[in-house]
């Protein structure tokens, strides 16, 4: 009798640890996405040259680092892999402003079409409340960029010769 009643006590228990664990992860979940409309609606109007963008989201999940990321498909074979986004209050003023990069490890087989994932810091979640634009603009890329190098000249080609 006494062994029935701890093998309930313990499936009891195991259940009420499972469902927890599920409620924890799922609340996680909707607390990103009620995070990501906090904020206004990125303003993408620079890269609709170059991609689709078809998501975007913000992290807080990841410890002191707030991040953004952005899912975007390539319309042309060479394109800017380096963006600025910026955040600004009801004034216009800058409350915060970080490089959006889609990484050339990402890009080097990407097809036209293919999603990529570009990646930025965010702002803190305190500053949320005084964010009220987002916009995303073209930075000048690098030397070592994807459009003004071809990437079979850059690292990844010095690293296969190494063997010869």
């Amino acid at each position: 009798m006494k062994k029935q009643i701890n093998k309930r006590w313990q499936s009891l228990l195991l259940v009420t640890i499972a469902a927890v664990i599920i409620l924890g992860a799922s609340s996680s979940a909707l607390a990103q996405k009620s995070m990501t409309a906090k904020f206004p609606k990125p303003d993408f109007k620079a890269m609709e040259e170059y991609w689709e963008v078809t998501d975007y989201e913000y992290n807080y999940a990841t410890g002191s680092v707030a991040e953004f990321s952005v899912v975007a498909k390539k319309k042309q074979e060479k394109v800017p892999r380096y963006w600025v986004i910026t955040w600004r209050d009801d004034k216009g003023v800058k409350v915060s402003s970080f490089t959006l990069i889609f990484e050339a490890y990402n890009m080097k087989d990407a097809k036209i079409g293919e999603p990529v994932r570009g990646s930025s810091y965010a702002p803190e979640q305190i500053q949320i409340s005084k964010i009220k634009s987002v916009v995303v603009t073209e930075k000048e890329d690098s030397p070592w960029a994807w459009n003004n190098v071809d990437v079979s000249d850059t690292l990844f080609a010095s690293l296969s010769d190494l063997n010869r």
